[in-house]
Protein backbone atom coordinates (compact mmCIF):
# COMPACT_ATOMS: atom_id res chain seq x y z
CA UNK A 1 0.00 0.00 0.00
CA UNK A 2 2.86 2.42 0.71
CA UNK A 3 4.11 1.72 -2.78
CA UNK A 4 0.82 2.70 -4.40
CA UNK A 5 0.60 5.85 -2.24
CA UNK A 6 4.17 6.73 -3.13
CA UNK A 7 3.43 6.35 -6.85
CA UNK A 8 0.37 8.59 -6.53
CA UNK A 9 2.21 11.29 -4.66
CA UNK A 10 5.49 10.96 -6.59
CA UNK A 11 3.70 11.84 -9.80
CA UNK A 12 2.16 14.90 -8.14
CA UNK A 13 5.37 15.94 -6.42
CA UNK A 14 7.39 15.80 -9.63
CA UNK A 15 5.61 19.00 -10.62
CA UNK A 16 5.95 20.64 -13.99
CA UNK A 17 9.69 20.02 -14.20
CA UNK A 18 10.57 16.35 -14.01
CA UNK A 19 13.90 15.45 -12.44
CA UNK A 20 16.64 14.38 -14.84
CA UNK A 21 17.11 10.65 -15.29
CA UNK A 22 19.56 9.04 -12.89
CA UNK A 23 22.98 8.24 -14.25
CA UNK A 24 23.89 4.56 -13.82
CA UNK A 25 26.16 4.02 -10.84
CA UNK A 26 25.05 7.21 -9.03
CA UNK A 27 23.17 7.56 -5.75
CA UNK A 28 19.75 5.96 -5.38
CA UNK A 29 16.72 7.77 -6.79
CA UNK A 30 15.03 10.11 -4.32
CA UNK A 31 11.70 9.15 -2.81
CA UNK A 32 8.65 11.26 -1.99
CA UNK A 33 9.30 10.24 1.61
CA UNK A 34 12.48 12.35 1.46
CA UNK A 35 10.07 15.30 1.58
CA UNK A 36 8.45 14.12 4.83
CA UNK A 37 8.93 16.60 7.66
CA UNK A 38 7.40 14.32 10.27
CA UNK A 39 8.44 10.79 11.19
CA UNK A 40 5.72 8.91 9.23
CA UNK A 41 3.88 6.36 11.33
CA UNK A 42 1.39 6.46 14.21
CA UNK A 43 3.25 8.78 16.61
CA UNK A 44 0.08 10.61 17.65
CA UNK A 45 -0.15 12.67 20.85
CA UNK A 46 -3.60 13.06 22.39
CA UNK A 47 -4.79 16.26 24.07
CA UNK A 48 -7.92 17.41 25.86
CA UNK A 49 -10.50 15.74 28.10
CA UNK A 50 -13.00 12.90 27.66
CA UNK A 51 -10.98 10.58 25.46
CA UNK A 52 -9.02 7.37 25.72
CA UNK A 53 -6.82 5.62 23.20
CA UNK A 54 -5.20 2.30 22.42
CA UNK A 55 -3.19 0.84 19.57
CA UNK A 56 -5.18 -1.54 17.37
CA UNK A 57 -4.28 -3.76 14.41
CA UNK A 58 -5.16 -2.23 11.03
CA UNK A 59 -4.26 -4.57 8.18
CA UNK A 60 -5.50 -2.10 5.54
CA UNK A 61 -2.98 0.68 6.33
CA UNK A 62 0.81 0.87 5.92
CA UNK A 63 2.51 -0.54 9.00
CA UNK A 64 -0.55 -2.58 10.00
CA UNK A 65 -1.42 -0.54 13.13
CA UNK A 66 -3.55 2.45 14.10
CA UNK A 67 -4.63 4.33 17.21
CA UNK A 68 -8.27 3.95 18.22
CA UNK A 69 -9.57 7.01 20.06
CA UNK A 70 -12.84 6.89 21.99
CA UNK A 71 -14.36 10.29 22.70
CA UNK A 72 -16.75 9.86 25.65
CA UNK A 73 -18.45 13.24 25.35
CA UNK A 74 -18.56 16.09 22.81
CA UNK A 75 -16.72 19.26 23.74
CA UNK A 76 -17.93 22.84 23.44
CA UNK A 77 -15.62 23.11 20.37
CA UNK A 78 -14.33 20.43 17.96
CA UNK A 79 -10.73 21.36 18.93
CA UNK A 80 -11.27 20.80 22.68
CA UNK A 81 -9.74 17.34 22.28
CA UNK A 82 -7.92 15.57 19.50
CA UNK A 83 -4.63 14.18 18.29
CA UNK A 84 -1.52 15.91 16.97
CA UNK A 85 1.57 14.72 15.14
CA UNK A 86 4.73 16.90 15.34
CA UNK A 87 7.17 17.94 12.67
CA UNK A 88 10.84 16.96 12.98
CA UNK A 89 12.10 19.37 10.31
CA UNK A 90 11.62 23.09 9.77
CA UNK A 91 9.16 24.74 7.36
CA UNK A 92 10.03 27.88 5.37
CA UNK A 93 7.52 30.64 4.65
CA UNK A 94 6.05 30.05 1.18
CA UNK A 95 6.53 26.28 1.21
CA UNK A 96 3.68 24.13 -0.14
CA UNK A 97 2.68 21.43 2.34
CA UNK A 98 0.52 18.32 2.06
CA UNK A 99 -0.90 16.20 4.87
CA UNK A 100 -1.94 12.67 4.10
CA UNK A 101 -3.58 10.74 6.94
CA UNK A 102 -5.44 7.45 7.14
CA UNK A 103 -8.72 7.64 9.08
CA UNK A 104 -11.82 5.59 9.70
CA UNK A 105 -14.88 5.70 11.97
CA UNK A 106 -15.38 1.99 12.75
CA UNK A 107 -18.84 2.52 14.29
CA UNK A 108 -20.26 4.64 11.44
CA UNK A 109 -23.34 3.07 9.88
CA UNK A 110 -23.02 1.74 6.34
CA UNK A 111 -23.29 4.66 3.91
CA UNK A 112 -22.87 7.35 6.57
CA UNK A 113 -19.89 9.51 7.48
CA UNK A 114 -18.54 11.44 10.44
CA UNK A 115 -17.17 14.98 9.96
CA UNK A 116 -13.62 15.35 11.30
CA UNK A 117 -11.52 18.56 10.99
CA UNK A 118 -7.96 17.74 9.84
CA UNK A 119 -5.30 20.40 9.54
CA UNK A 120 -1.74 21.57 9.96
CA UNK A 121 -0.36 24.61 11.69
CA UNK A 122 1.57 25.99 14.62
CA UNK A 123 1.89 23.78 17.69
CA UNK A 124 2.02 26.67 20.19
CA UNK A 125 -0.33 29.60 20.93
CA UNK A 126 -1.78 31.25 18.92
CA UNK A 127 -1.84 27.94 16.94
CA UNK A 128 -1.60 29.73 13.59
CA UNK A 129 -3.24 27.49 10.96
CA UNK A 130 -1.55 26.67 7.67
CA UNK A 131 -4.59 24.83 6.26
CA UNK A 132 -7.49 22.70 7.44
CA UNK A 133 -10.36 20.80 5.94
CA UNK A 134 -13.41 19.01 7.30
CA UNK A 135 -13.24 15.48 5.94
CA UNK A 136 -16.08 12.97 5.77
CA UNK A 137 -14.87 9.76 7.41
CA UNK A 138 -16.65 6.43 6.84
CA UNK A 139 -16.20 3.01 8.45
CA UNK A 140 -13.65 2.02 5.77
CA UNK A 141 -10.00 3.07 5.84
CA UNK A 142 -9.29 5.92 3.46
CA UNK A 143 -6.49 8.44 2.83
CA UNK A 144 -7.40 12.07 3.42
CA UNK A 145 -5.43 15.04 2.12
CA UNK A 146 -5.03 18.65 3.23
CA UNK A 147 -2.80 21.07 1.30
CA UNK A 148 -1.69 24.61 1.98
CA UNK A 149 1.11 27.18 1.78
CA UNK A 150 2.93 28.25 4.94
CA UNK A 151 2.50 32.00 5.49
CA UNK A 152 5.37 31.95 7.98
CA UNK A 153 8.33 29.76 8.85
CA UNK A 154 8.27 27.17 11.65
CA UNK A 155 11.25 25.62 13.44
CA UNK A 156 11.38 21.83 13.73
CA UNK A 157 8.78 20.67 16.25
CA UNK A 158 6.87 23.99 16.17
CA UNK A 159 4.23 22.83 13.67
CA UNK A 160 2.03 19.74 13.56
CA UNK A 161 -0.76 17.79 11.94
CA UNK A 162 -4.00 17.97 13.90
CA UNK A 163 -7.13 15.86 13.98
CA UNK A 164 -9.91 17.50 16.02
CA UNK A 165 -12.16 14.98 17.71
CA UNK A 166 -14.41 16.75 20.26
CA UNK A 167 -17.22 17.39 17.76
CA UNK A 168 -19.21 14.39 18.98
CA UNK A 169 -19.19 11.29 21.15
CA UNK A 170 -17.46 8.92 18.73
CA UNK A 171 -14.80 6.35 17.97
CA UNK A 172 -12.18 7.33 15.39
CA UNK A 173 -9.14 5.37 14.28
CA UNK A 174 -6.13 7.36 13.12
CA UNK A 175 -3.55 5.54 11.09
CA UNK A 176 -0.23 6.61 9.62
CA UNK A 177 0.23 10.29 8.86
CA UNK A 178 2.61 12.03 6.47
CA UNK A 179 3.40 15.75 6.27
CA UNK A 180 5.28 16.54 3.06
CA UNK A 181 7.11 19.81 2.33
CA UNK A 182 7.10 20.26 -1.44
CA UNK A 183 9.00 23.56 -1.38
CA UNK A 184 7.98 26.98 -2.70
CA UNK A 185 5.93 27.70 -5.83
CA UNK A 186 4.52 24.19 -6.11
CA UNK A 187 1.32 23.87 -8.17
CA UNK A 188 -1.23 22.58 -5.62
CA UNK A 189 -3.66 21.66 -8.42
CA UNK A 190 -1.37 18.68 -9.14
CA UNK A 191 -1.88 17.25 -5.63
CA UNK A 192 -4.51 14.67 -4.67
CA UNK A 193 -7.74 15.87 -3.00
CA UNK A 194 -10.51 14.27 -1.00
Amino acid sequence: MIGSMAMLVVAAAAGPQAAPAAVPGTAAQSSIFDKAINAPGIGWTLYGPNQSARQVPAADVPGGNAVQIKVAKAGANPWDSGATYPTIKSIAAGDTLMVMVYLRAPNAAEGSTVTIPVGMGGSEPPYTPIASEQVQVSSAWKRYFVTGVAAQGYAAGKANISVQLAGAKQVIEVGPAFLLDLGPNFDRSKLPHN
